[in-house]
């Protein structure tokens, strides 16, 4: 196991990058910086923080904890991470230096090519595995969302390289990606990393309620994908799939809560600063839930979807509330760092309040757009909490690296 804490070592590495790249575009927009093309930027960060960050951990830690060691530990996936780790970060330059450019486009190439081995392998080794089903489900599932959702920027790719003006086509793929991700395999994946952690701490009656969320949660996936497509009001099949989209979203949710009970007991016997994380990111679950099963409604639907503010703030609820606080919640769990040092404790403190208040302002920013309403306050209270977020960040990468003893990855 002693390559997978180098990996994981290297993803905090790309999550201080991330805030990095974060808080310099917090700061253009406040300040003139004539050297930084703020587009650009944009385009590179989420690239890498998509790539080098949250899919780097998400596998890393899927091939560690779900797969037996003697198939963990195979040679191909350190060549899958090191084809991850590459592409994400030559993308993060390239994407800078000129986006939408062959290259870029060559490289992204590459991680979705990487990403297919990944699927192929890891599907492959989990069946024979003898992992529980459920758990199983939620893996193979992950897996086959992440590379279905290559379809999005091999579209976008495709109407680039014909200089195509189809807005409807160029939408829809954006969409189809960002929900095959999000909804998809960053869900998916934490939820069968979290199910197989807590699992031997759960009576029978529990299993069978995270069997019911789970098929319901995987049901959902294809369905709900139809939600996104709403925005261009179209008509007789697409919406009867929404609305049954809509119906598993929300029976996964109700799912969920009723099995919270069984759920918080599990994690009774985990460090208060995970209990802490965790509540706050499956609190960010529940909320993306409501929002996602809701949109069907036109009114919440062509807020989430046509209002630009609100986007960001569901992406940065389900990216940051939900999945990278989970994947900080299981670092800290399995010790990769010290959560006796009150060091420790406080850059997770400092970096999971930035994520709140930095969704509590994004969110209240959309509400304004909705209702005309503005403040010019707005953007320095995101820029002094990406400054927060940042602090907490570079802070956790120093906790880890300086926790000497720990010398293993996290135990399957």
């Amino acid at each position: 196991m002693h390559h997978q804490i180098r990996w994981i070592r290297l993803s905090i590495i790309n999550l201080c990058t991330v805030a990095l790249l974060g808080l310099l575009l917090r700061s253009k927009i406040l300040f003139a910086l004539p050297a930084i093309n703020y587009t650009h930027l944009l385009e590179s960060h989420s690239h890498f923080a998509f790539g080098g960050w949250i899919t780097l951990a998400l596998v890393v830690l899927m091939v560690s904890q779900l797969l037996p060691p003697g198939q963990g530990q195979k040679k191909i996936y350190q060549w899958i991470y090191l084809s991850l780790s590459i592409s994400s970060w030559i993308m993060l330059l390239t994407y800078y230096l000129e986006a939408n450019s062959t290259l870029s486009a060559l490289v992204s190439g590459l991680f979705i090519m990487s990403t297919y081995l990944l699927a192929w392998v890891f599907i492959r080794d989990i069946r024979s595995s003898g992992l529980d089903r459920t758990i199983s489900l939620l893996a193979i599932a992950a897996l086959a969302c992440l590379v279905l959702s290559s379809a999005g920027p091999l579209t976008l790719d495709y109407l680039f390289a014909t200089r195509s003006t189809n807005a409807i086509v160029y939408r829809d793929a954006l969409f189809t990606y960002l929900h095959l991700q999000y909804n998809g395999f960053f869900t998916l994946s934490v939820f069968s990393l979290f199910f197989h952690r807590i699992q031997p701490m759960l009576p029978f009656a529990g299993r069978r309620a995270i069997r019911r969320f789970s098929v319901a949660l995987v049901f959902s996936i294809i369905p709900s994908l139809f939600l996104s497509y709403l925005w261009h009001d179209p008509h007789g099949i697409f919406r009867i799939i929404a609305v049954a989209g809509s119906f598993l979203v929300l029976l996964s949710l109700a799912l969920f809560i009723l099995s919270s009970k069984r759920l918080l007991q599990a994690v009774g016997g985990f460090e208060s600063i995970v209990r802490f994380i965790l509540y706050l990111s499956f609190g960010a679950f529940v909320l993306k839930s409501f929002l996602q099963g809701f949109t069907i409604f036109p009114a919440l639907g062509n807020a989430v979807f046509g209002n630009r503010p609100m986007i960001i703030g569901f992406l940065h609820l389900v990216f940051l509330g939900f999945t990278s606080l989970f994947i900080l919640a299981y670092y800290a769990q399995e010790q990769v760092l010290d959560t006796k040092c009150r060091f420790s404790r406080i850059a997770l403190i400092l970096f999971s309040l930035g994520v709140v208040f930095n969704e509590g302002v994004l969110l209240s920013q959309g509400l304004g757009a909705m209702f005309l309403q503005s403040s010019v306050f707005t953007p320095w209270f995101l820029w002094i909490i990406s400054i927060c977020m940042c602090a907490g960040a570079l802070m956790i990468g120093y906790a880890v690296f300086s926790h000497k003893t720990n010398t293993t990855a996290p135990s399957a």
